[in-house]
């Protein structure tokens, strides 16, 4: 006798009190935060594993965590502490100058595997490989979500709805307007290069690099002439961060910018062979990164982010996240436009921007709040997202059943004063910070 098997189509719906879509920086930290303040959430991903860009596209760095100086302070709180706990207790993290800022970098793998374990052991229920292709509204409100994955469609029901899929996925599907930038921004396919000498490697200043790359880039068909060469934990290997790709808003054109990506990777590593042979004679390529994409959709929310705002450190009334990220612009194939900003500077995040005019129990986080394309470009990093992610979460609990667009933000900044006051010495800074760190900050 054939037994039938049941595909998910034949399923009721999924419900939760918190269904968050996304589940990189952004997401996992709403999901983290909500199911601590005792609410059942459902967590959903196009990808088939958890973390979002922070582990499928290797991006191996957690910038905008702490103010600028030579004594910088963590500025952001809250699920992510676990997550460095665990990072720098197992040496799967450490800590550089740059940007006049601090820069952590990790192991992607412990990043994923300290995300899994957290979904096993709070009870949260995954829902990866599944693609939201509509969304189901009742007035302001949407009541349920249609997802396609493999095994068929599947239905999702909540109460609050938490979009962190970086490309605004459940306003756009609700028929809503949304922004698009006015310009190109590139995005960046990372890799791993194992059988490097790191000790070399580490004494090349960041020019010896370019240098190369502006030289016989053409020969080898690059794009990109600028960029990073990070050593990670461990020995014999480094992160790359020198490619450009566009990011088309079309599956086969991303796809085809993947490749392209890849490209660039076994070009860079054939240069370095030949050009930094003390180093990268024996290297090789042991992550290709997914295609990186910065900024695509934003909302059009009750409030905006502008440049005006990064640059004069405008703290607005319904203030949520903070950091002092530099504007990060990726508007030209050739080079990165950085621009940094002062020991004192700090920017934030209004929830405004993270609500979708139309919706009453939608909340973005991440990379699809609204705001222009170069103030997006400070605020779009692994820092403030999990403030965002956090801010979105306690917002979601004080609305209950009514509307995010009419909670106590008095209340919500209350429960989110660590992130919006004073800050952490962290100790694995201790011995890192001072005369040389501070020379090292301009790098």
């Amino acid at each position: 006798m054939r037994r039938r098997v049941r595909r998910d189509q034949d399923a009721g719906p999924v419900r939760a009190d918190l269904c968050v879509v996304g589940s990189g920086a952004a997401g996992l930290s709403a999901a983290l935060e909500a199911r601590a303040l005792g609410r059942s959430v459902l967590l959903v991903d196009a990808a088939a594993s958890v973390g979002g860009q922070a582990v499928g596209s290797a991006i191996g760095t957690i910038c905008g965590l702490y103010s600028n100086g030579a004594a910088p302070v963590r500025v952001t709180h809250g699920a992510i502490d676990g997550l460095l706990h665990d990072l720098t207790g197992s040496g799967a993290a450490r800590a550089r100058h740059a940007r006049n800022t601090v820069i952590l970098d990790y192991d992607v793998n412990r990043w994923q595997r300290w995300a899994e374990r957290q979904l096993v052991e709070r009870d949260i229920a995954p829902l990866f490989g599944a693609t939201v292709r509509q969304v189901e509204r009742d007035g302001p409100r949407v009541s349920a979500l249609g997802l396609a994955t493999r095994w068929g469609d599947r239905r999702v029901e909540a109460e609050i709805f938490v979009d962190a899929s970086g490309d605004a996925v459940i306003p756009w599907f609700a028929g809503l307007e949304v922004n698009e930038a006015d310009q190109a921004i590139y995005g960046t396919v990372m890799a791993v290069f194992d059988g490097v000498d790191t000790r070399v490697c580490a004494a090349y200043p960041r020019e010896r690099y370019h240098e190369a790359m502006r030289r016989r880039g053409a020969e080898f068909g690059l794009v990109r002439f600028d960029g990073f060469v990070f050593p990670l934990a461990g020995e014999g290997r480094v992160l790359l961060n020198q490619t450009h790709i566009e990011t088309p808003q079309d599956a086969i054109g991303l796809s085809r910018a993947g490749i392209e990506g890849r490209r660039q990777i076994d070009a860079l590593l054939e240069l370095f062979r030949q050009e930094l042979p003390d180093a990268f004679a024996d290297a090789r390529v042991a992550v290709y990164g997914q295609p990186g994409i910065r900024q695509t959709r934003t909302i059009r929310g009750r409030s905006r982010l502008t440049v005006a705002d990064v640059r004069a450190g405008r703290r607005p009334d319904d203030a949520v996240a903070r950091c002092s990220w530099p504007i990060e612009l990726h508007t030209r194939a050739e080079d990165t436009s950085w621009e940094i900003f002062a020991d004192d500077h700090m920017h934030y995040v209004p929830f405004g921007a993270m609500t979708p005019e139309g919706l009453d129990n939608v909340v973005v986080a991440g990379r699809c709040i609204d705001a222009e394309p170069a103030a997006l470009a400070s605020v779009r990093v692994m820092g403030p997202c999990f403030a965002m992610g956090r801010a979105a979460a306690v917002a979601a609990v004080q609305a209950g059943s009514g509307s995010l667009q009419q909670i106590d933000i008095a209340a919500l900044q209350t429960a989110l004063a660590d992130n919006l006051e004073g800050g952490t010495r962290d100790p694995w800074l201790a011995g890192a910070v001072g005369e040389a760190g501070r020379q090292a900050v301009s790098s």
